[in-house]
């Protein structure tokens, strides 16, 4: 792949269509030229045609009417060539570069000077993401195997879009903020790209349904109905009619493709068409012998059936159920108040129906492109242009982002989330404990035959009585402690890493597209990779500073404050009085409640916390900052629509 570089003074938009391909030029030195190519002498829009002539041994490329004047000596001719690179044969593929390179070729004989100043191609591909999204290496391969200084790819129909609203009595600017959907109605496919003020990006769709299967139609009825009733049509039917690589297919099928274009444009009551069928096989092994022709008048009514118009599984109703499909489920509840068709099929009279009926629009709401055959090479040009006037700022923004990630301490700022948050909720346990144990629920219940220890909340039962122990509350202190042991605690950094490290990708964001008064969704990453969970040595630790013997323990020291004297036994056996649980309780409120000091507490989140998975969240943290960034700039991009 060619890079752009500052030295690159222009981007060449190419749109190497089934039916037609056209070229834009468009000025990166800030000069704002922008204009249409010629590929061949005054011509800014020939017929996807190629031929292979051997002259004297050495292969020569022809395309556009060159190639279709020289179809009759070619080695090689075809028409409606262009297929995703998976479904290419080896010399499928091969007359894909020959074409590549034809045009190409052809642009800069036209323009001698671009062979010595510095600029790069860009080409279109269908927007249908599920059929064409795998094939762009393989499509970008194809091109630079021709020779092109390819740079990269371009989605045809939000390349129309870029191109779309700068045409006359365009109502894009104004609708958009509604929603505006562009259809590129092409040979091969139909694409889609949608937009309104609240979304981001582009929604983009599109189905294999392409205008060519129009004119195959047509020249299939007209073998199974010919005027002229001899077998000469049949004949050709049967050696050529079903063979799509064979030239005289191929050259007939090229003219029923411009008599519909011509039928359409020209709002014709018939189709009519006449063709020498010794003329298209003259060259071939099977001809057609001299005087035979074909002649073919199909009228309106006789089309709409052939298309099926009001049958179903016929070509307009299969056309009208891929529009509501992409309606119902890429669109759903998203408003559309204008339709732009565009696309040289998109002339045919009853695309503009199909629109109008699925979206309920009227015709000034549903306008036609005054140049379909260009808009998409314009937009292409347009659109990488900005792409590379935005790319520099999308990498700054992508440094700026990695910097921030990478100068976050994650470890200790974790550790810092999770100390306040391991801390609250041990205080908060211990609090509930204390609680409990002032109103009695924690008690050693007491049988006549001895001492057994009772789940706490059980009732007395017969022949026993409880007792309110230190025993009992110190068994309590160390079955909630160690139930810390299976409780994960990461949940709490998701707060702390949205709004320190989030947060602030997006006021840098902010600052750098504060001229497209970006308002984003409300972002929110939810990190599920940290894992940090309290050691056996912190539950150790936790209980012994409970229920250890000594000053300096919490229990130990609220008994002994109660003594009048020093307390000579530490006996955790004695029935303990409610007054007594509540001087406990309140001694704990009022000088234990942090249990540990600050310093302790530090040493413990550092040396007791297992903590995991923090080089993981850091990688997702980055790769979603990141999307972040490439919406702010799709955003920036698009917003000149909004102005």
């Amino acid at each position: 792949m060619k890079e752009v570089t500052p030295n690159t003074e222009f981007v060449i938009g190419i749109d190497f269509g089934h039916g037609e391909t056209s070229a834009a030029f468009y000025s990166l030195s800030g000069s704002e030229d922008k204009f249409d190519l010629d590929i061949l002498p005054g011509q800014k829009v020939i017929k996807s045609a190629v031929a292979i002539m051997d002259q004297e041994g050495v292969p020569t490329i022809c395309v556009g009417d060159a190639a279709i004047a020289n179809a009759p000596m070619a080695k090689v001719f075809q028409v409606s060539f262009k297929k995703r690179p998976s479904e290419m044969s080896s010399s499928e593929r091969n007359l894909m570069v020959a074409f590549m390179k034809g045009v190409y070729a052809g642009i800069i004989e036209q323009h001698p000077d671009y062979k010595t100043r510095e600029h790069v191609v860009y080409i279109a591909r269908p927007s249908q993401d599920d059929l064409w999204k795998s094939e762009e290496t393989a499509y970008l391969q194809i091109a630079e195997d021709a020779g092109l200084p390819v740079a990269g790819i371009q989605k045809e129909s939000r390349a129309a879009y870029f191109r779309a609203r700068t045409q006359p009595d365009s109502k894009i600017d104004q609708e958009v903020k509604k929603g505006v959907l562009i259809v590129d109605f092409g040979s091969s496919t139909i694409d889609f790209t949608y937009l309104n003020q609240s979304l981001t990006s582009p929604i983009d769709g599109g189905c294999p349904l392409g205008a060519s299967q129009v004119e195959k139609s047509l020249m299939e009825y007209a073998f199974a109905h010919p005027i002229i009733q001899d077998d000469a049509m049949q004949q050709f039917a049967q050696a050529y009619g079903l063979d799509e690589n064979s030239k005289p297919y191929n050259r007939l099928i090229f003219e029923f493709r411009k008599k519909k274009e011509e039928y359409y444009k020209n709002k014709l009551s018939s189709f009519s068409l006449v063709f020498d069928l010794h003329d298209l096989t003259s060259s071939e092994n099977e001809q057609i012998p001299f005087g035979k022709f074909g002649c073919v008048n199909i009228t309106k009514l006789q089309i709409d059936e052939i298309l099926g118009k009001n049958t179903p599984g016929g070509y307009i109703e299969n056309v009208k159920n891929a529009v509501v499909a992409f309606k119902d489920e890429n669109l759903r509840d998203c408003q559309v108040a204008c339709v732009y068709l565009t696309g040289g099929a998109s002339r045919m009279d009853f695309v503009r129906e199909i629109f109008m009926e699925v979206f309920a629009l009227d015709a000034e709401h549903c306008p036609l492109d005054e140049y379909p055959e260009r808009i998409v090479s314009q937009g292409v040009a347009h659109l990488s242009y900005a792409d590379i006037k935005t790319i520099e700022t999308e990498e700054a923004l992508k440094n700026k982002v990695k910097q921030l990630i990478d100068n976050f301490n994650w470890d200790y700022e974790i550790r810092k989330i999770l100390g306040r948050e391991i801390m609250f909720r041990i205080q908060k346990e211990a609090a509930e404990i204390m609680s409990h144990w002032v109103h009695g629920s924690i008690y050693q219940t007491v049988y006549i035959d001895g001492f057994f220890d009772k789940a706490r909340y059980r009732t007395t039962e017969s022949g026993s009585t409880r007792i309110h122990n230190l025993y009992s509350l110190a068994k309590e202190f160390d079955r909630v402690f160690n139930s810390f042991l299976y409780q994960d605690f990461a949940k709490g950094c998701e707060e702390k890493i949205n709004s320190e490290i989030l947060g602030k990708v997006i006021v840098q964001l902010n600052v750098a597209l504060t001229a497209y008064k970006y308002k984003p969704l409300q972002q929110r990453l939810s990190i599920n990779e940290i894992s940090a969970k309290i050691k056996q040595s912190g539950v150790n630790k936790l209980s012994y500073r409970f229920i250890g013997e000594g000053n300096g323990h919490i229990l130990y020291d609220a008994v002994a404050k109660l003594c009048k004297g020093a307390m000579v036994d530490w006996n955790t056996e004695k029935d303990r009085l409610m007054p007594f649980r509540m001087n406990h309780r309140n001694y704990f409120t009022e000088y234990y409640s942090g249990i540990f000091t600050s310093y302790q507490w530090d040493e413990f989140i550092s040396k007791d916390i297992e903590l995991s998975g923090v080089t993981q969240a850091k990688a997702v943290t980055l790769e979603y900052a990141n999307k972040l960034v490439e919406e702010y700039i799709s955003y920036a991009k698009l917003a000149k629509f909004f102005n």
